[in-house]
């Protein structure tokens, strides 16, 4: 009997669908390597103009483009003849939604990130970040002595971020903050985003030195290049960590955080933008992402108890969670000695009248 719809997936079948899952990955990334999308963007070619434009043999190729149109990514128009299709489509490097430095920075080989998922079970045994284990060093380390890869994971964030920027933008009141600094904030968009939306604001960036160098032109922007384990520009009204902290381990995250907070003047603000994971078993991206960091990075992602215990141990007290409708949240905190001060002070000094 053929299965409909609405008929149950067996759970045998649920197993070797997510095994499947790997192989349709893997040739997904194949595609992406090859720039197939890219050959069809003027129309259908035959397998073997395909097949003379990538190096590839014919019939091999074939198999892969078969395989791949039973996912819908490509279509077999005519015989050996493949067109795009909208999914593959997105993995054309020239259009609006492109994934293709995407699929490229998580699946391919040599990319890293690839590498570093074959070690995940050695980080759930020890708790160590796989990726250091498999390729000899840490995550930023090995984009520095891989630029080709390492540009193509910036380009794959420079692209997430770009679709996010304008929820974010949205979701918050940005005018309050006269001076804002996006501390890691990569080339400017969600800062330009933001400072578009509102022309009372002016922005620093700041990044890595060859990063900002890059930085899109704003004349309400000021770029500032360095290293936010050092230091970070003093004097911003609030000041933007987003897909920062989750990045980093328990101990490095406590001392970025205290390196903003010895920025920060009175009245400033942290503002992290960040996915809370639920409590609950609700099947959030985030979930898996937490497992990304673990065996990438050494990060994590966390609950909104496990942000609130985290900023405490950097001295800071989070004073507002604000959605988007984006998967981020705004997590607005403050220097935990401001509010204790604050708190500490005699109501009657502030309500009581100067004796005549």
């Amino acid at each position: 009997m053929q299965k409909t719809s609405s008929t149950p997936t067996a759970p045998h079948e649920q197993i070797l669908a997510i095994t499947a899952g790997f192989w349709q990955s893997r040739a997904l990334a194949v595609a992406a390597e090859l720039e197939l999308a890219d050959l069809l963007a003027a129309g259908p070619l035959h397998i073997d103009v395909l097949a003379s434009r990538t190096e590839t043999r014919a019939s091999s190729l074939f198999r892969l483009l078969r395989a791949l149109e039973t996912v819908g990514l490509f279509l077999q128009v005519s015989p050996l003849v493949f067109a795009n299709t909208p999914a593959s489509d997105c993995l054309r490097k020239d259009v609006p939604n492109t994934q293709w430095a995407w699929v490229r920075a998580q699946l391919s080989v040599g990319g890293g990130v690839y590498e570093g998922w074959s070690g995940l079970g050695g980080s759930i045994k020890t708790g160590e970040t796989a990726f250091d284990q498999i390729l000899g060093c840490g995550f930023w380390e090995y984009y520095r002595r891989n630029p080709e890869a390492g540009a193509i994971f910036n380009e794959a964030m420079r692209l997430i971020g770009k679709h996010n920027s304008p929820q974010i933008a949205r979701a918050y009141d940005w005018g309050r903050f006269p001076v804002i600094a996006d501390i890691g904030g990569g080339i400017g968009g969600l800062l330009v985003e933001i400072l578009n939306a509102y022309p009372s604001c002016r922005g620093i960036l700041f990044d890595h030195p060859k990063v900002v160098q890059q930085a899109i032109p704003h004349e309400r922007l000021k770029a500032i290049g360095g290293d936010f384990f050092r230091s970070v520009p003093a004097g911003a009204d609030a000041y933007i960590l987003r897909w920062i902290i989750h990045d980093w381990s328990e101990a490095e995250a406590v001392a970025l955080l205290t390196r903003v907070r010895e920025a920060m003047k009175p009245g400033a603000r942290l503002i992290l933008l960040e996915e809370l994971i639920a409590e609950t078993s609700e099947p959030v991206p985030g979930k898996w992402i937490d497992l990304l960091m673990l065996a990438i990075t050494g990060g994590r992602e966390r609950t909104e108890r496990e942000y609130r215990e985290l900023l405490s141990s950097a001295g800071f007290a989070l004073e507002e969670v604000v959605p988007t409708t984006g998967p981020l949240s705004i997590l607005i905190s403050e220097d935990a000695d401001k509010v204790t001060s604050r708190r500490s002070f005699p109501i009657w000094s502030r309500t009581q009248s100067t004796p005549a």
